[in-house]
């Protein structure tokens, strides 16, 4: 093999083996994405660990958080053309007095297809790419 050869060679492995840090979701990590909007209604938040909210891990694809008062944990993917969508979710069972709203925003994580970061929000979109989560 040329010198040539093998210096472009490696050159490509670099240049593809770089991809995976330069993932969107490698800025996510270590941030609380804390739901603002739901469905285009506000949603009111205490700054405490009782908002809505993800964290995102990009190094194993899982994302955490919490309901407004239940745990969340389970798998993420993102794909080509900021597609995302969420494995199986866990969700511990305690009894809540938000239980409408956690309900509700589990089921609004089940619709998420798509995502697009704007001016410091995470926009988590369904399949007809409508904003149906904000969070910041």
């Amino acid at each position: 093999m040329s010198t040539r050869s093998l210096f472009f060679v490696l050159m490509s492995f670099l240049a593809f083996s770089s991809c995976k840090s330069s993932m969107p979701d490698a800025s996510w990590t270590n941030k609380q994405w804390t739901v603002v909007e739901m469905l285009g209604v506000p949603v009111q938040t205490s700054n405490s660990p009782q908002d809505a909210h993800l964290y995102y891990n990009a190094s194993d694809k899982t994302v955490t958080g919490n309901g407004s008062c239940n745990r969340i944990f389970g798998p993420y993917e993102l794909e080509k053309k900021n597609r995302i969508s969420f494995g199986n979710l866990g969700v511990t069972m305690m009894a809540c007095q938000n239980q409408a709203f956690e309900n509700k925003f589990l089921e609004t994580l089940k619709s998420v297809e798509r995502y697009q970061v704007t001016g410091g929000q995470l926009w988590l979109k369904d399949s007809k790419k409508r904003v149906i989560l904000k969070l910041q």
